[in-house]
């Protein structure tokens, strides 16, 4: 008997290869989420020290308010800008999630598929043997038997 081939064995490596692909892009979109939340750790940072650097002077005049203002106004909108971005790729992240589920339900349904196939080759491959070995052994007995009835000796 020929030895097992599984005949969607390209279409299972192409769905390993394309399961693989998806993980790589939801890692890629995950790590720009990590981007993300740094960036906006660094500007609400930032947004603090703007807030605590009028404490401790004492001499601050109009000017210097007026750019502090200004500075901390435009963190603000960047901090919002991060935050919205954030909430884009927290989006993106889920939508992939079921992109590479789909992907890797697809994968495991071929190698549940292969391992069905695989049991019932091996089945077919037992029956088979089993058929040849009565065979042999029928053929055998047949054999001790004429040979015996040959040379003339009893049962």
């Amino acid at each position: 008997m020929k030895a097992f081939t599984f005949s969607l064995d390209r279409v299972l490596r192409w769905r390993i290869t394309s399961l693989k692909m998806e993980q790589a892009q939801l890692e890629k979109i995950r790590f720009s989420l990590e981007q993300a939340r740094t960036e906006s750790g660094g500007l609400e940072q930032s947004f603090s020290k703007a807030g605590q650097a009028t404490s401790g002077c004492a001499l601050l005049t109009g000017a210097d308010l007026h750019a502090l203002d200004s500075y901390t106004a435009r963190l603000a909108r960047e901090i919002e800008l991060v935050r919205l971005r954030m909430v884009s790729i927290s989006a993106a992240i889920a939508k992939q999630m079921l992109v590479v589920s789909g992907c890797d339900r697809n994968v495991r349904l071929l190698e549940r598929l292969r391992v069905r196939r695989q049991a019932e080759w091996q089945t077919e491959m037992n029956r088979e043997t089993d058929t040849q070995s009565g065979e042999f052994t029928s053929s055998q007995w047949l054999r001790t038997k004429r040979d015996a009835a040959e040379s003339g000796e009893p049962d």
